[in-house]
């Protein structure tokens, strides 16, 4: 295997599910300067997600509550249905508690309401990571 595809492989992947383009386009530029070590991708649609997670290692999924089609809740639950060691983190505009205790239930290992995006997604992430990879960033 050559040395590109090994990174390609090993790399951590996130993958952001947001159907609006131009915020999905937003948080994927910040996670890839907040986090160059690894591959950003992003959809539009839980179908779309489940697609990707399907078919190419997926470690940490940002997934929205309010998508077209099946809703991030369910999505959830179908995520760790196929792909159980995948952390789904919910980065949606609802907070309350009865749709973090939606998240939970689904499978969601976090949740950050929209509004609080700049100060808490990135310490959310860099603990995810760092517990995933048994080191320090």
């Amino acid at each position: 295997m050559s040395s590109a595809t090994e990174s390609r492989t090993t790399r951590t992947s996130i993958l952001i599910v947001e159907d609006f383009p131009l915020l999905r386009s937003s948080v994927m530029q910040w996670l890839q300067m907040r986090f160059p070590e690894c591959l950003i991708h992003g959809v539009g649609s839980a179908e779309e997600a489940l697609a990707h997670v399907g078919a190419s290692r997926t470690d940490v999924v940002l997934m929205d509550i309010d998508l077209p089609g099946m809703n991030g809740l369910e999505a959830v639950a179908q995520m760790k249905a196929l792909s159980p060691e995948t952390a789904v983190v919910m980065l949606t505009m609802h907070d309350t508690p009865g749709h973090r205790h939606a998240a939970t239930s689904a499978g969601a290992v976090g949740y950050v309401a929209k509004i609080d995006m700049e100060d808490h997604l990135g310490p959310l992430l860099e603990a995810l990571l760092e517990s995933r990879s048994g080191k320090a960033r």
